[in-house]
C-alpha cells in the first residue's frame, strides 16, 4: 500500500494508494488498475482522468465531512469506475460527483451510504453520457439514513446517446423499527442496536481494509 501526499498534479498506475489530500485541489491521472482509499480527508476538489483501458476503484470513507467536496471523474474509452462512498456526518455538508463518460465502452458504478446524525447533508451524483458514444454503462445505487438529521440525494443521469445502459436506485429512510426491536429482544439496548445497524449499513459499501482501519483507529 502506497501513501501519497497529493500535489497539484499526480499520475497513478497499477497500485493501491492511500491519498492524503490536505484540502488541496488536485488533478489525478489514472493508468492501468488503480485502487484509492480516502479516509477522513478534508477535500475541496479532485479531477480524476482515466486513460483508455484503465480501471479505478475508490473507497471514500469519512466520519464527518464539514465542507463542500467536488469529484470530477472523466472516462474516455474502455474504462471502469467503481466509486464507493460511506459517510457518517454531524455537520452540514455537500458532496458533488460529476462523472463524465466521454468515449465508448465505459462502465461506471457509483454506490453511496450516507448517515446524517445532525443538520443537512446533500449528495449530488451527475452522470453525463456524451452524444455519439457507444456501449456505455452508468449505474447509481444511493442510500441514506436520517438519524437525527436530513439526507438529501439527487441522482442525475444525463444521456445524450441512445446506445447506453443507465439506471439509478435511491432510497432514504430511518432505522427499521422491526429490526431495532428484534435486536433489543436479544438483550441489546436501543442505542447499541442502532449502532450495530448503522455500522452494518456503512460497512456494506467498504472493503476489508476500511473495516480493519476503523477497528485499529477506534
Amino acid at each position: 500500500m502506497n501513501k501519497i501526499l497529493v500535489s497539484d498534479i499526480i499520475n497513478l498506475s497499477n497500485e493501491d494508494y492511500i491519498l492524503n489530500i490536505k484540502n488541496k485541489d488536485a488533478i489525478i491521472n489514472i493508468e492501468g488498475n488503480v485502487k484509492l482509499y480516502l479516509i477522513n480527508e478534508l477535500i475541496n476538489k479532485i479531477n480524476f482522468n482515466l486513460k483508455d483501458n484503465s480501471n479505478l476503484v475508490i473507497y471514500l470513507f469519512n466520519n464527518n465531512i464539514k465542507n463542500k467536496t467536488i469529484f470530477n471523474i472523466n472516462q474516455n474509452n474502455k474504462t471502469k469506475l467503481n466509486l464507493n462512498i460511506s459517510i457518517i456526518n454531524n455537520d452540514n455538508c455537500e458532496l458533488i460527483v460529476n462523472n463524465n463518460l466521454n468515449g465508448n465502452n465505459n462502465e461506471s458504478i457509483i454506490k453511496s451510504r450516507l448517515v446524517s446524525n445532525k443538520k443537512f447533508n446533500k449528495l449530488i451524483i451527475n452522470a453525463y453520457i456524451d452524444k455519439n458514444t457507444l456501449n456505455n454503462i452508468a449505474l447509481e445505487d444511493l442510500k441514506g439514513i436520517n438519524n437525527g438529521g436530513v439526507v438529501h440525494i439527487e441522482p442525475n443521469i444525463i444521456c445524450l446517446s441512445n446506445e447506453v445502459s443507465a439506471n439509478h436506485l435511491t432510497t432514504i429512510g430511518n432505522f427499521s423499527k422491526e429490526s431495532v426491536n428484534y435486536l433489543m429482544s436479544k438483550g441489546l439496548n436501543q442505542d447499541l442496536a442502532k449502532q450495530i445497524m448503522l455500522k452494518g449499513f456503512i460497512y456494506s459499501n467498504m472493503d476489508e481494509y476500511i473495516k480493519n482501519w476503523e477497528v485499529n483507529n477506534a
